[in-house]
């Protein structure tokens, strides 16, 4: 079996594999020419757009000897009816309270041609506009202003440079703004991320949302503990006690928030009746971007040559159903004088050059498809890297003011008080939910008595801030590792990991989150802190740091740092579509919703089926959508409702939160588990009599004791024989679905008169005809309800339930005189499971250390203006390179679960993990508590550069 990517011959032969690779004829063989998009965007966001200077731009063509292009702006749109993203009302007060703005003497209020502009609505994360009205104040510096459809590729990229040039200038004015009509935008968030500026208070009105976390044990007045057992999560504020709230709050609302007040100034107060020692830290940290190779780009064309009209997409993407639903929502609009028809719209996903969040929920799509809707030939969206720097979804920059009080003869843990400010730029996006996983994990993998968390989200004018790796877990894991590292520095035997091992401080399963939430799966952590204790890397480090300190003469300093993580898996709500179907020759087709992106999906969905079948999968189709929403196969987005047996809470994942392993995964394995029962099963017993439990695959034959050995293509090609010869009899294919909320959806399915409980929700079979016809097959009912309370206990108070523990190991010099870091050495342990592909599993603690260093020591995007001023790219932000990591790689130890040992507490047993987002997020605190091991500094603020270490180290 091969262990390298299947898609590894046409990346070494340079052959065509990514979407910048393509041209709209090499994919639609009916069209012709091709016509390049630009977005030319706002400069400003903090005064009323006024309008393009259209004389000067066709001034700066002609000057420039280019053909015009075509210019799209707010009032076309408008024309077309296609209205702006209604849904998100940012309560920041200083902007318009009016959702729609006059576009050039369009009333985008009105109605259109008898249709009402209020339906015409996307999903609430794209913003105010999807470009910026006269009239109008941009949501965000980049906030795209006009599409300029160029006939010549030339053309854009000579244009695009002289804007990029000309917007540095004090004097541009091709985009005109009202300079009386200043916006006093919220600056508190600029002011908390630079430590050099005075912090103070952040307005209300900033807001995009916030979350809380009040739990506590005390029982010393009838209010406690808290939360009630029967609220759901986070359902109370304890600042929103103000009976004049518009709207108003509900009394029993106001009065739970009462409730969560009085917790946390129980809490506070109990921690000083006791004696107990405080440790008040702030942290900061910087916005980042994804930095994928790969720049967004793709084609699309609005094609009327058939009897209907297609929108044809073909782009690289993390979420092909959000985007897809981004889009036909923006084309529930007139469109030429008619509106698409249903499944008008064909969406082609390409592997991508790299995700990491960056692509979850991104406008690019939308404005793609916008572009063709514009265009009589078929058009091209390439970001260069400077605009994917301005407008790409970065990591959130964040400030956490924590506060954690403990016994300082023992070091044990009392509560931890913690306020979250995350910047999520001028769009919400997905910063609520990253919010609310920061806050989840503010106390990490530790147990603490009490917690009163609370999470802010902020709304600035800088890029839009989305789900990049670790989604907000990095942040708290720095915050919350440094802290845990300097309390263990200075109790007992002044052993940071010992003391993380010892009283109980390390979550187990049984115990509860800041939530309340009970952990009943999987949990490593300890075991990896007790492995990472017995590491020469760990015992040796005084040792070591004694022989640097001589042979150095104190300029350059060693030290040893450790930190740990539970990462979260998945999203709280995890869905799934799987294929699996076997020819005549026995040659397996997987078919999944997932999207290869660098990760290895493609390599891991493929040998998924070996342990079924017999053989790894000789073809991977991703990005799969029209096929699981035909009518044979399509289930109806809604909770489990009795007597709705197609009905199902979620319909399929975007590719991130490191789902691969446990989720796409599972969902083939089950697939292929129907093929086999139903498909090859039947065949073996009719050449064996019966077919044993034992009976396992060897070298491609099914075995079993004194039984004659039977070849895969044996079995398979009697299958199909038999499926056409008894109609409804055997199957060669399967589709199901899945659906995970703290244990998997499951229910009986009867074929051939066989009823087997499958952890599956949707299930259809393929028993005749050609697979590549999805018409051919037939949904087999669910035949029990699944009430989501059973799926799900205390779903309402369960934010995530599955965590992949890590612990990072990790030796560095410091420079005392240039405040240079250097990386020495550094050991990885990883909580697994059990291990699907090895060489994935080293690839990403690789490029997830890889990732974390940058964040540690080099990368940042600065704050607006300066971020965002279209002229950031790789000359400004560094980025780590093979030289920065340590000289003898990164030295990787799996602890891989026991035999008979499985993650979920009940249900199907799987015994493998996510990893790949856990494998960055504590690699920052393990830098921080190395610097502090070798110099006594504790840094506060990243990334750790030579100004920062420098000053730190001041007397």
């Amino acid at each position: 079996m091969s262990s390298v990517m299947s898609d590894r011959e046409k990346k070494v032969r340079g052959m065509k594999v990514y979407g910048r690779d393509f041209r709209p004829q090499e994919l639609w063989s009916g069209s012709s020419g091709c016509r390049y998009v630009y977005l030319l965007r706002a400069t400003r966001a903090n005064q009323k757009y006024l309008g393009l200077d259209r004389q000067q731009l066709d001034q700066v063509f002609a000057e420039r000897g280019l053909q015009p292009p075509d210019v799209i702006e707010a009032a076309q749109l408008a024309e077309r009816l296609i209205g702006a993203p209604y849904k998100q009302k940012p309560s920041l007060s200083a902007r318009p309270e009016a959702i729609a703005h006059p576009a050039q003497g369009v009333d985008l209020a009105s109605l259109v041609n008898g249709v009402k502009l209020e339906k015409l609505i996307s999903v609430e994360s794209f913003g105010l506009y999807w470009l910026t009205p006269p009239g109008g104040y941009p949501d965000h510096i980049g906030q795209p202003v006009a599409l300029l459809l160029f006939s010549r590729a030339g053309d854009l990229r000579d244009f695009a440079t002289w804007n990029r040039m000309a917007r540095r200038r004090e004097d541009y004015t091709l985009l005109r703004f009202d300079s009386s009509s200043q916006l006093d935008r919220e600056q508190d968030i600029r002011r908390l991320l630079n430590p050099l500026m005075a912090a103070r208070p952040l307005k209300e009105e900033s807001y995009y949302g916030s979350v809380h976390f009040i739990r506590s044990q005390l029982d010393k007045s009838p209010d406690h503990p808290f939360p009630p057992k029967d609220i759901g999560r986070s359902r109370y504020d304890p600042e929103g006690l103000a009976a004049n709230a518009d709207p108003p709050l509900d009394p029993r609302q106001l009065a739970l928030n009462l409730e969560a007040r009085k917790a946390r100034e129980a809490i506070r107060r109990s921690a000083s009746e006791e004696g107990l020692a405080w440790l008040r830290r702030t942290y900061f940290t910087q916005s980042v971007d994804p930095m994928f190779m790969e720049p967004e780009n793709g084609l699309a064309w609005f094609d009327e040559t058939g009897a209907r009209p297609v929108l044809r997409i073909a782009a690289g993407t993390q979420s092909p159903r959000k985007d897809r639903e981004s889009i036909e929502q923006l084309t529930e609009v007139a469109v030429k004088g008619d509106t698409l028809p249903e499944h008008a719209i064909e969406l082609t996903t390409f592997p991508i050059g790299g995700g990491f969040g960056g692509r979850d929920v991104s406008t690019f799509p939308v404005y793609l498809a916008m572009a063709a809707l514009f265009s009589d030939t078929p058009v091209r969206l390439l970001f260069d890297r400077y605009e994917q720097f301005l407008c790409g979804i970065k990591r959130h920059a964040a400030v956490l003011q924590n506060e954690l009080a403990y016994r300082a003869e023992t070091g044990d843990l009392h509560s931890l008080h913690s306020t979250i400010y995350m910047d999520g730029g001028g769009v919400l996006n997905l910063t609520k939910p990253v919010v609310e996983l920061c806050a989840l994990h503010a106390a990490g993998p530790y147990a603490f008595k009490h917690n009163a968390i609370s999470g802010y989200a902020i709304s600035t004018d800088s890029a839009p801030a989305g789900s990049m790796r670790g989604f907000g877990i990095p942040q708290a894991a720095f915050a919350i590792e440094s802290m845990i590292d300097e309390i263990g520095t200075t109790v007992g035997t002044k052993d940071p990991i010992e003391f993380r091992l010892k009283n109980n401080r390390l979550l187990k399963t049984g115990d509860v989150d800041v939530a309340g939430f009970v952990l009943r799966h999987h949990l490593d952590t300890q075991r990896i802190c007790e492995e990472a204790a017995k590491e020469p890397l760990w015992l040796e480090r005084e040792a070591k740091r004694k022989e640097y300190e001589d042979r150095g003469g104190g300029l350059v300093k060693y030290g040893v740092g450790f930190a740990c993580a539970m990462q979260a898996i998945g999203t709280s709500g995890d869905a799934v579509f799987a294929e699996v179907s076997i020819d005549p020759k026995g040659e397996v087709t997987v078919r999944s919703t997932a999207i290869e992106m660098g990760q290895g999906s493609d390599t891991s969905l493929a040998i998924a089926t070996t342990k079924v079948l017999g053989r790894r999968a000789s073809r991977v189709v991703l990005g799969v959508l029209d096929r699981f929403d035909h009518p044979k196969v399509r289930l109806q987005r809604g909770n489990y409702t009795q007597g709705q047996p197609t009905n199902t809470p979620k319909l399929d994942n975007s590719m991130s939160a490191s789902v691969t392993a446990f989720f796409h995964i599972h969902a083939v394995e089950q697939a292929a588990q129907v093929v086999f029962d139903h498909g090859l099963k039947p065949c073996a017993k009719r050449i064996w009599g019966d077919v044993p439990e034992t009976a396992t695959w060897q070298d491609g034959q099914l075995v079993a004791p004194d039984r004659q050995p039977i070849a895969l293509e044996t079995l398979a090609a009697m299958a199909h024989e038999q499926a056409a010869q008894q109609a409804g009899q055997v199957c060669t294919g399967a589709i199901v679905h899945t659906y995970y909320r703290n244990a998997y959806a499951c229910s009986p399915y009867t074929i051939n008169q066989t009823t087997q409980e499958r952890y599956i929700d949707g299930l259809s079979v393929l028993y005749q005809g050609d697979v590549e016809d999805v018409g051919n097959y037939e949904r087999v009912r669910r035949e029990r309800d699944i009430p989501l309370d059973l799926v799900a206990a205390d779903a309402e108070r369960h934010i995530r339930s599955v965590y992949a523990s890590v612990g990072h190991l990790i030796a560095l010099t410091v420079h005392t005189r240039s405040g240079a870091i250097e990386v020495v050495d550094a050991v990885t342990l990883l909580d697994a499971g059990e291990v699907h592909h090895l060489e994935s599993v080293q690839g990403q603690a690789d490029g997830g250390f890889a990732m974390g260093l940058g964040m540690a020591l080099l990368e940042e995007v600065p704050p607006s203006p300066v971020g965002v001023d279209g002229d950031l790219n790789l000359h400004r932000y560094p980025l780590i390179r093979a030289t920065h990591l340590p000289p003898g790689g990164l030295q990787l130890r799996i602890l891989e679960l026991a035999p008979g040992e499985q993650i979920l507490k009940s249900g199907p047993p799987i015994r493998k993990k996510g990893i790949a987002e856990a494998v960055m997020t504590p690699v920052m605190p393990a830098i921080a508590n190395a610097i502090a091991h070798a110099t006594g500094a504790r840094l506060t603020v990243l990334p750790f550069t030579p100004t920062r270490v420098l000053e730190a180290l001041k007397p």
